[in-house]
């Protein structure tokens, strides 16, 4: 999958493709820009198609390729590849390091792993999102340990055209709160960019089970009192157009981290 980034994404420009997903604890304070592989696989495909992934993960361990990327799959099928980039500029490089695998290791075996997800999934869709350090929140000590939350809670806001500054306003204010109170749980918000239905956000929220993130979430409304909640989520929802929410979980064994010390993570 990885290796046709050229084809894939000149079919995104055409279709303006939308993808939504998110992930990790926001630790730059600067917006990260990630490109997102968003798969539908077919419940009858998923043995296949997470066989197909791991032979991909095995070519780019043998291949040494320098770009990681990390995997997530909600309750629903949809899987989700996510790989950081410095700008858009990366895709040609990304591209050219593929062909140059391919030359190393033998187009035959990408051909045979490209094949391999044949039938397995429903379809696949490209996008670009934003991750905001300044819309995110992250407790100065948490009890968890990074690989221990790989449950997840993606909450998808669809913003009215218009109102994309009134949205930021809110979340800095769910920032505010939540340092203020010096609450344990955080939660990481994107901004969606190309090949998404701008404007687009969503935060996410982890934990050990996806029951803990709702216990954890609970935990933190009364401790920013329920009449603040209840007013932020009003103000929240009035800028809304749709609101969608998914769980997942990640998925440390169809992600690929390389040897090689990345800026991002």
């Amino acid at each position: 999958m990885k290796t046709k980034i050229t084809v894939l994404l000149s079919v995104f420009l055409l279709a303006g493709f939308c993808s939504q997903i998110s992930f990790a604890q926001a630790q730059e304070q600067k917006p990260q820009l990630f490109m997102i592989y968003d798969v539908v696989v077919k419940p009858a495909m998923v043995a296949g198609f997470e066989a197909a992934a791991k032979g991909e993960w095995a070519l780019a361990v043998e291949g040494k390729s320098p770009y990681l990327w990390k995997t997530y799959s909600s309750d629903d099928l949809h899987y989700y590849f996510l790989t950081p980039m410095k700008n858009y500029a990366d895709i040609d490089a990304m591209d050219k390091t593929s062909e140059e695998m391919r030359k190393k290791l033998g187009e035959e075996r990408f051909k045979a792993n490209d094949k391999a997800y044949d039938g397995t999934f429903e379809y696949l869709r490209i996008g670009f999102i934003y991750l905001r350090p300044d819309l995110s929140y992250a407790p100065e000590k948490t009890a968890l340990k990074p690989e221990e939350a790989n449950s997840l809670f993606w909450g998808l806001c669809y913003v009215e055209s218009g109102k994309e500054a009134e949205f930021e306003k809110v979340f800095k204010e769910y920032v505010a709160e939540y340092k203020n109170k010096n609450i344990a749980t955080g939660f990481t918000t994107y901004e969606g960019g190309f090949g998404t239905e701008v404007p687009f956000y969503f935060f996410a929220m982890s934990a050990k089970s996806i029951i803990e993130v709702f216990i954890e979430d609970e935990k933190a409304t009364k401790m920013v009192g329920e009449e603040k909640s209840k007013e932020l989520g009003n103000k929240m929802m009035g800028t809304l157009r749709k609101y969608e929410f998914k769980t997942g979980r990640y998925r440390p064994d169809l992600s690929y981290i390389p040897e090689v010390k990345e800026p991002v993570k």
